[in-house]
C-alpha cells in the first residue's frame, strides 16, 4: 500500500492531460498510486498516452458513462486505503515537491484534515500558449510559515479558503466530504468545508499551477450562480456570531471586487438572514447599485431568492453542518463563541 492515493481527473481534454500527469511522475515524493478516471467514454487518448507512457502506478478508470464533475470528485474523497489522498484535474500541474511538503506537513500537523498550496495563476492564450500572470491564489511571501486556519473565516461568507487543485487530504476524514450530488459545481470547495471537520492547514509556497482556460465547463447560468453564493453566505450568516465591525468589514471587502459584489448583501437581507445588522453598513451607492440591478433583472432577483426552496437537500444540510463546524470551534476555544476572522486573500 501506498502512502498516498491520487485521483486524476480528465474529461475532453486530451491537449492538458499529459502536463499534468507529467507533474505527476516528477513528484520527488514517490509513495503514490493514481486512479486516473476519464469521465468521456468516448475518448480513447488518455488510454493511448499510458500505452505510450506507461507507469504500473497509473491505474486507468475509463467511465462507461458520464459522471459529471460533482460525482467525480466525490469518488475521489472517497479514497482508497492510503492513508492520505489528492486529485489533480487535467488542466492544472504540481510543482515537484507539492507532495513531499504536503505530506510532510500533514504528519507533522495532526490537528489538521487538509494541507493545501497556494497556487500560482496562468492564462492560457489563443495561440495556445500559456502566459504566467505572475499572480497567485493567496498575496503572501513563499517564505512565510504555514497557518492553520479553523471555521469559521469571513472569507468563507462566499468562497473558499482551499483549492481543489493544491491539497492533501486525510482518508480517514475525506468522506464526511462527499458532497450532496445536486450541489452546483461552483461551490464544491466552500460546502465541503462545511462538511469537514478539522483545522485546514496553508502551505504559503506556490507548489501547483491553476489553468484559466479560455474555455470552461462551468454553468453560465445566473440564477444558478446567485442561489449557489446565497446558499454558501446564508449557511455561514445563519451559523456565526457576527458583530458590527465584521458586517463593515464584509461591505468593504465586496466594494473591493471587480465589479462590485455589494448586491449579494441586499439578497440576504431579503431573504431574512440578519436583515439589520446586514443593511446597517449600506451606503448610498450600494443602495443606488442594487436597485438598479434589481429594476432591470426583478424576475433573476425573485428565481435567485428561492434558493432554500431550490435546494431542499443542500439548503438543510449546509445550515446543520456550518452549525456543527461553530459548535466543535467553540469547544475547541474552552467554550468561547468563535468570532469570524476578518481575513481576504491578501496575508502580504
Amino acid at each position: 500500500m501506498a502512502a498516498i492515493r491520487v485521483f486524476l481527473l480528465t474529461c475532453r481534454r486530451p491537449k492538458f492531460l499529459p502536463r499534468a500527469l507529467a507533474s505527476l511522475r516528477v513528484q520527488t515524493f514517490m509513495d503514490w498510486t493514481c486512479e486516473l478516471h476519464n469521465d468521456a467514454p468516448e475518448d480513447d487518448s488518455p488510454r493511448r498516452l499510458l500505452e505510450a507512457q506507461p507507469d504500473p502506478r497509473v491505474i486507468l478508470h475509463q467511465h462507461d458513462r458520464n459522471w459529471g464533475p460533482v460525482a467525480s470528485f466525490n469518488r475521489a474523497f472517497a479514497g482508497g486505503p492510503e492513508p492520505f489522498l489528492t486529485l489533480l484535474e487535467d488542466d492544472n500541474w504540481w510543482d515537484p515537491a507539492f507532495l513531499a511538503t504536503a505530506h510532510a506537513a500533514l504528519v507533522a500537523n495532526p490537528a489538521a484534515n487538509v494541507a493545501w498550496a497556494n497556487m500560482r495563476l496562468w492564462q492560457e492564450e489563443a495561440d495556445g500558449q500559456w502566459r504566467d500572470t505572475g499572480r497567485t491564489i493567496w498575496k503572501v511571501s513563499p517564505a512565510a510559515q504555514p497557518r492553520m486556519f479553523y471555521w469559521p473565516q469571513a472569507l468563507q461568507l462566499t468562497t473558499a479558503l482551499h483549492s481543489n487543485g493544491a491539497m492533501l487530504c486525510r482518508t480517514r476524514a475525506s468522506a464526511s466530504a462527499r458532497v450532496p450530488p445536486s450541489t452546483p459545481f461552483a461551490i464544491i470547495e466552500p460546502v465541503r468545508e462545511r462538511l469537514l471537520p478539522g483545522g485546514w492547514l496553508f502551505l504559503p509556497e506556490s507548489l501547483a499551477h491553476f489553468a484559466l482556460t479560455r474555455h470552461t465547463s462551468r454553468s453560465a447560468d445566473r440564477v444558478n450562480w446567485l442561489q449557489s453564493q446565497l446558499l454558501v453566505a446564508a449557511s455561514f450568516l445563519a451559523s456565526v456570531p457576527v458583530d458590527p465591525d465584521t458586517f463593515a468589514s464584509l461591505w468593504k471587502n465586496l466594494r473591493a471586487q471587480t465589479p462590485p459584489s455589494t448586491p449579494l448583501l441586499f439578497q440576504l437581507a431579503l431573504a431574512g438572514i440578519r436583515p439589520r445588522g446586514m443593511l446597517r453598513a449600506a451606503r448610498a451607492a450600494d443602495w443606488l447599485r442594487f436597485l438598479a440591478g434589481a429594476v432591470r433583472h426583478p424576475v433573476t432577483l425573485f428565481s435567485a431568492l428561492r434558493f432554500r426552496h431550490d435546494h431542499p437537500l443542500l439548503w438543510p444540510l449546509l445550515l446543520a453542518t456550518a452549525r456543527q463546524r461553530s459548535a466543535e470551534e467553540t469547544a475547541r476555544r474552552g467554550g468561547q463563541a468563535p468570532p469570524a476572522g476578518l481575513i481576504t486573500k491578501d496575508l502580504a
